[in-house]
This record gives C-alpha cells, structure tokens and sequence, in this order.
C-alpha cells in the first residue's frame, strides 16, 4: 500500500501544471493505481472471514489428529510441500531444546521415520486451543493461539505452548507454511 501512495504522490508533483488534474490524461493513471491499492486491500467481509477461520481451524486439526494418529498421507496433506517452509520450536523434552526445520523436506522426512517406528509421543492426547487470533487475507492467513494438551482418559495436562501457524491458500485450500511452537516449562501454569 506504501509504495503505491508513494507513487501516486510522485506523479502528482511531478505535473507540469499548478492543477495536475488539467487534463484528463494525467488523471486515468492516478485512478488505475488508486483502484490497485483499494484492490490489494480489500478486507474480507465478516461472513467470508468466519469461512476462512472455519477453514483455518479444521486444517489445524486435521493436522493435530492425523499426527497423532500417525496417518503419513494425511498429516503432509496439511502443509506446503516447499521449500519456504519454515518450522522453528522449544521444548525442554527435546534434547536440543530448539528444533527447526528449513524447508518441507526435512520434515517430511522426518515425520515419515516416526511415524514408520511408532515414536510418536502423547498419541491420543486431547488438545484445547485458547486465546485465538487470526490475521486473514485472501490467500495467507496468521493463527496464533495457546494449546493445552490433555491424556485423553484421565484429563491430566501433559504439555502447554503458545503456538503459531501462517497459513498460505493453495488451489482453494490452506496449508501450513510456517509453524511455531515454544512449550513451557513441565511445571509452569497448570
């Protein structure tokens, strides 16, 4: 939007004329690039925005079940199979404390090998997701949110994170392109 201010500014002091409008040819570019920037703005109308979050939240946990459930298939359908894929987390369970992953393929690649091998911890757990927001666009899309992770049987908190995920609309349908995690500590808050 900046730029197309600027460049509209540009034009109008760049008018040989005191009256830049005088003629009318001067005033057609300065209307295109007003109707662009208008364009490039548009915000979503309050139905197509609940549409879009409704989307949003089911990808999310399409993902989150078909991880747990270690459906291979499912769980990549949910993200942007490309290399600006971005995952970048915390949690003190992990050796490292800090995993990334640049690029789908890594984690693609690691995924399937946990998956393969039943490594996938907290299987069956419950997730609840609090303190939503959502940035929406046409096609890309900010979630931040706080997810608390529950055993499914007994109801005792195993893990508490603020979470984040932008998603991008590819062929009519979200995929995660960034995720984000960062865990509290085992004790912290519950």
């Amino acid at each position: 939007m900046r730029i197309f201010l600027k460049i509209i500014i540009f034009i109008i002091l760049k008018q040989p004329s005191t009256y830049p409008f005088e003629n009318m040819k001067n005033l057609l570019p300065i209307l295109f690039l007003c109707v662009l920037a208008i364009s490039c703005t548009h915000k979503l109308s309050v139905t197509e925005f609940e549409k879009e979050k409704a989307a949003i939240k089911a990808v999310i946990a399409l993902e989150t079940e078909a991880y747990y459930k270690q459906d291979f298939e499912t769980w990549k359908s949910t993200y942007l199979d490309d290399p600006a894929f971005r995952k970048f987390g915390y949690w003190e369970g992990f050796d490292e404390k800090v995993t990334y992953n640049i690029g789908f393929e890594t984690l693609k690649a690691e995924k399937k090998k946990q998956f393969e091998a039943n490594e996938t911890i907290w299987a069956g757990s419950t997730e609840e997701r609090i303190n939503e927001n959502f940035r929406i666009t046409r096609d890309m899309a900010w979630y931040t949110f706080e997810q608390l992770s529950f055993e499914k049987g007994t109801r005792k908190q195993v893990g508490r994170s603020l979470e984040t995920r932008i998603l991008e609309k590819h062929d009519g349908k979200w995929k995660i392109a960034y995720l984000g995690y960062h865990y509290f500590p085992e004790n912290a808050g519950k």
